[in-house]
């Protein structure tokens, strides 16, 4: 086996690993982006009820409210968080990460997996 040979070798292996997992991510990172919808930056205040952390928000013309979680303590009275676009009473005080995550991890297979194609025609060529 030639040392082209062997490089076409890896390189239909990075290709089917690459894609295979790249591929699905990207399709189950357009699922989320469907399912959750847009996030729009908002102003949220934060503050002490009976001892209680609350957040509120004014969002579609209302305004909401939710204890905070222990996750979600921050010291500030005003937070820049994110209201979903389809449900306004659905607040968040940190961006939401996972799509971006998926879509990441997608986006690096998936173009390890090309690379790993392109790399596997070599011997085709020559």
């Amino acid at each position: 086996m030639t040392p082209i040979d062997a490089l076409a070798v890896v390189g239909e292996v990075l290709s089917w690993v690459g894609l295979g997992i790249g591929i699905p991510l990207l399709v189950i990172a357009g699922m989320v982006a469907l399912a959750e919808g847009r996030w729009e930056r908002i102003d949220i205040a934060v503050i002490e009820r009976d001892g209680v952390p609350i957040a509120r928000w004014f969002a579609a013309g209302d305004f909401h409210e939710r204890p905070l979680t222990s996750r979600e303590r921050i010291a500030d009275d005003w937070h820049q968080g994110f209201v979903s676009s389809r449900d306004p009473r659905n607040a968040r005080l940190h961006p939401p990460s996972a799509r971006r995550m998926l879509f990441a991890l997608g986006a690096v297979f998936t173009g390890i997996g090309v690379i790993g194609f392109v790399v596997s025609m070599i011997p085709a060529f020559l």
